[in-house]
């Protein structure tokens, strides 16, 4: 058994307080409610720390993450879907929290709707929790429909995540390759090849001429690091700025559509996030306006944002919705042609459903092309490099003994 300090309040309102002995959370509070009382908050008593620990526990400074979210809605939705309360329920999320940031937030919700608020309401107020997410738990509180509405919320979730973490692993790979060759080179040209120089020169040979060029290198690279590493700086400086201005991003993020391979799998993957996250809202209930301006806050890529919200003023102003997507450029050419084919046939949201669909598989055969065409490059690519540089090594070593 647990102590638990609650707050409370009778049934002609006055306040109550104090500890109520149980297992869990939800137990006091429903001991609590036995009693009559309209149950206001419960939290478990601080139990004195154990010799030797500090008692700084670093999960209630740290921000819950996406998964974290994901999996609590997840959870409530199964919850909620076998008949618990929806306040039980949150309550039972409170306990099941892995950080307790997220486990005071929801603490918060539950204050919140005891007080008289919707959840929509009370979510809306953590940063934490997807706008899209907040708009279809509203539409989930207005049909009646909570349950299937937060399995779409997390699957729409789920699928958002996955995308980005397996364009992130395809990109990572090649970057840590080309990054560890790069110093490995960089290290064999400027300290171990002006050594061998000095034993050459000790030995009055002359260098082979693939040996003098790597230490005409290493000389160069030597007299003028200090102005390539400025450079180096301001360059990352230059784009850290740019990046985190409104218009400079805005340029970077068309800029990434446009590079060849890698720009293609950017459109894919938000193609198919604009298409998967529409359909989910027009399944809801949500309306097309509301759902673009919903969407648009999804996507990573500011000019495919900033696309979608031209096109959402458009049609406000009484444009078709496959005519204004088209401008920009931003997304697959498929989408128009569909998104017409959906206005014609009145299903709308059961082609964007199959858009998504046909764009997630492409996503997928892209990542393995990418893999399939950096893999055998950077190999060859970082075996010449490697290569050259031993070759010189020891042909300059071959010269010394003759």
């Amino acid at each position: 058994m647990a102590e638990f300090r609650y707050k409370a309040r009778d049934a002609t309102g006055a306040a109550r307080a104090g500890i109520v002995d149980a297992n869990t959370r939800s137990a006091a509070a429903s001991q609590l409610r036995s009693r009559g009382l309209i149950v206001i908050g419960v939290a478990p008593v601080a139990q004195p720390s154990k010799p030797g620990m500090t008692g700084i526990d670093f999960s209630n400074w740290l921000r819950p993450r996406s998964i974290d979210v994901e999996l609590s809605l997840q959870q409530l939705a199964m919850m909620v879907k076998g008949g618990m309360p929806l306040l039980n329920s949150i309550i039972s999320l409170i306990e099941q929290a892995p950080r307790k940031s997220l486990g005071n937030i929801w603490q918060k919700v539950v204050k919140d709707i005891q007080s008289g608020e919707s959840l929509s309401k009370s979510m809306e107020k953590h940063s934490c929790f997807p706008d899209f997410v907040v708009q279809l738990v509203r539409v989930g509180e207005r049909t009646g429909e909570l349950p299937p509405v937060l399995h779409r919320a997390v699957t729409t979730m789920r699928t958002r995540r996955r995308g980005f973490q397996e364009l992130s692993s395809a990109l990572i790979y090649p970057l840590l390759v080309v990054c560890v060759a790069v110093g490995v080179t960089i290290y064999m040209v400027v300290y171990l090849i002006p050594r061998l120089e000095i034993y050459l020169q000790s030995l009055g040979k002359n260098m082979p001429a693939m040996t003098q060029n790597l230490v005409n290198a290493s000389s160069w690279l030597r007299q003028y690091y200090p102005l390539i590493a400025i450079l180096g700086c301001g360059l990352f400086v230059f784009t850290l700025v740019t990046y985190r201005s409104k218009e400079g991003r805005m340029w970077l993020d068309q800029f990434a559509l446009r590079i060849p391979l890698i720009g293609s799998m950017f459109k894919l993957c938000e193609t198919s996030t604009f298409a998967r996250s529409l359909s989910v809202m027009l399944g809801s209930g949500i309306t097309l306006i509301d759902g673009l301006g919903t969407v648009e806050k999804l996507l990573y890529n500011r000019f495919t944002a900033k696309t979608v919200n031209d096109t959402r003023t458009k049609i406000i102003q009484g444009r078709n919705f496959a005519d204004a997507i088209d401008e920009g450029n931003a997304f697959s050419p498929m989408l128009r042609k569909m998104i017409a084919v959906g206005q014609q046939s009145g299903d709308l949201r059961g082609v964007l459903e199959e858009v998504a669909d046909f764009h997630e598989n492409q996503f997928q055969a892209s990542l393995r092309r990418l893999n399939a065409i950096l893999t055998p490059s950077l190999t060859v690519g970082v075996g010449a490099i490697v290569g050259y540089v031993y070759i010189a090594f020891f042909v300059a070593l071959l010269a010394a003994g003759n």
